[in-house]
């Protein structure tokens, strides 16, 4: 199993690259895994958010379309305990299929990308800014596999 991150746009705040990047290592270790920054419109005061959020869909399907279970991290998904998401890893792992993480830049994803997803999960019924969704998804991935080895990491 491979884990693509889809990210819209680049981080902003390098504390959180840091530790998002930190994750990314850690994760390294149990299996392959590559990030994948799509390009964010410009959003300005006049900018039709919409329109926006469209252009930045089309990118995000263009990449992942057809090639492993798109899982959309949104604050409209379904809530998971750390445990629960393990094993939706666990059955993915032994499907052998490529996961795709895809997260949204400052307005979200668009109803397309949403559409096109396998799993819609959500991290919070709160709203997070995008940097600290990224690294807290890497983060909970890592949680899950060191759960799956029955590694010390995860506290419950």
């Amino acid at each position: 199993m491979k884990i693509h991150f889809v990210f819209v746009g680049k981080t902003v705040f390098p504390e959180m690259q840091r530790g998002i990047d930190r994750y990314l290592k850690r994760l390294d270790h149990y299996v392959r895994v590559e990030v994948h920054v799509v390009r964010a419109e410009r959003v300005g005061p006049k900018a039709d958010e919409k329109m926006v959020l469209e252009k930045e869909g089309r990118r995000i399907v263009n990449l992942v379309s057809g090639r492993g279970v798109l899982i959309v991290w949104d604050e409209k998904g379904t809530a998971l305990t750390s445990q629960e998401y393990a094993h939706v890893l666990q059955r993915l792992h032994h499907g052998g299929h490529d996961v795709w993480m895809i997260l949204g830049g400052p307005l979200g994803l668009s109803h397309e990308v949403k559409r096109t997803a396998h799993h819609v999960f959500s991290l919070s019924a709160m709203t997070f800014p995008h940097d600290l969704a990224r690294l807290m998804v890497a983060e909970q991935t890592y949680r899950a596999l060191t759960i799956l080895r029955g590694e010390p990491y995860h506290k419950s």
